[in-house]
Parts: structure tokens; C-alpha cells; sequence
């Protein structure tokens, strides 16, 4: 197979949203077909060779410190763990969605660390926001939020331990496996 370098895909991600928010959505993409491509029999081909985390957690590999991770820390509690703190934020980011369209909150317009902490700063849109209603604008910040934690996350685990440590605890690895088995 081709190498396509998935690792742009990763940085085209964090970068379009400063055009507009929308550019977000294309979280879906790495949401969907980790889970559609084992159906087609292609195995866990997202997790191996197309996954542009994993392929952007590679290329740190020059300021990793390249240890092995402690087993408490990819062991299958962690990744239960993590597996629930992510369905927690999909929850949440559900609710949210949906109180925002009935008008019971207001829409965020900041990117959150770990769906609590906002960033103390706005990311600038060069394609005004109306261009979206408020529901899916909110959705959007909020999938942008969830792949800055992860990637964070992953970037923390990359340098402290081996490049691709993240993907022996990452929540959609750990649910394609699944996906893949049978």
C-alpha cells in the first residue's frame, strides 16, 4: 500500500478550523472509519497504517524518550478507563448539542481542554461564524475540543514514553479491535 503521510491530516485539522469552525467536522472522518474499514475486511488497517494521530505521534519519535510504558498505564483498566472518559465527553457533548438547540444554553465559542477548561484565548475565524447555525457551530467546537485533548494527550505520552504509546490506550483503537474480531 501507498504511504500517504496521514500525519497532514492530522495538522490540516488543527489548522482549518482557524479559517472556520466547520473545518472540525472532519473529526468525523476519524470517527467513522476506524469502524467501517474492518467491515470491509480490511482489518485494523486505520489503526496500523492510516490513522494520522499515530502517524503525527511517529514523527516525534526524535524527542521521544523511548520507554516502554508502565503497564498500569496500557493495561486494560486504563484503557476501560479511557474508553469511559471518552463516552463521558460524547455524552456530554450530546446534551450540550442538544440543550443548545432547544435554547437552554448558550454555545461555547472556545476551545475546552478535557470539556472543562477552556482556552484563555479564541481561535480567529477568517470566515465569519453565522455560516453555521449555533447547534452545529457548538458541535463543532466541541468535536475540535475532544481531538485537541486527545492529540495532547497522545503528544504527552509520545514524548514521555515511546511515539505511538497513546495507541495502546486510544478509546476508538480499543472499540475497532472489537469491531475487527468479529
Amino acid at each position: 500500500m501507498k504511504y500517504y503521510y496521514p500525519f497532514l491530516f492530522t495538522l490540516a485539522y488543527f489548522l482549518l478550523p482557524l479559517i472556520h469552525m466547520a473545518f472540525a467536522f472532519l473529526a468525523l472522518a476519524c470517527l467513522a472509519l476506524p469502524f467501517l474499514l474492518p467491515l470491509g475486511g480490511r482489518g485494523r488497517v486505520w489503526c496500523h497504517r492510516l490513522c494520522p494521530r499515530a502517524d503525527f505521534l511517529s514523527k516525534l519519535k526524535f524527542l521521544s524518550r523511548r520507554r516502554i510504558p508502565p503497564k498500569w498505564l496500557t493495561g486494560d483498566r486504563a484503557r476501560q478507563s479511557l474508553l469511559t472518559y471518552f463516552g463521558i465527553n460524547l455524552f456530554f457533548i450530546t446534551l450540550s448539542t442538544l440543550m443548545v438547540t432547544v435554547g437552554g444554553i448558550a454555545p461555547i465559542d472556545r476551545v475546552r481542554l478535557l470539556i472543562v477548561f477552556p482556552l484563555p484565548w479564541s481561535l480567529p475565524q477568517l470566515i465569519p461564524s453565522p455560516v453555521l447555525p449555533a447547534p452545529l457551530l457548538h458541535l463543532a467546537y466541541r468535536f475540535y475540543s475532544l481531538m485537541l485533548t486527545s492529540t495532547l494527550l497522545g503528544t504527552v505520552l509520545a514524548l514521555l514514553y515511546r511515539p505511538r504509546s497513546w495507541c495502546a490506550v486510544c478509546p476508538v483503537g480499543t472499540l475497532s479491535k472489537g469491531v475487527a474480531k468479529k
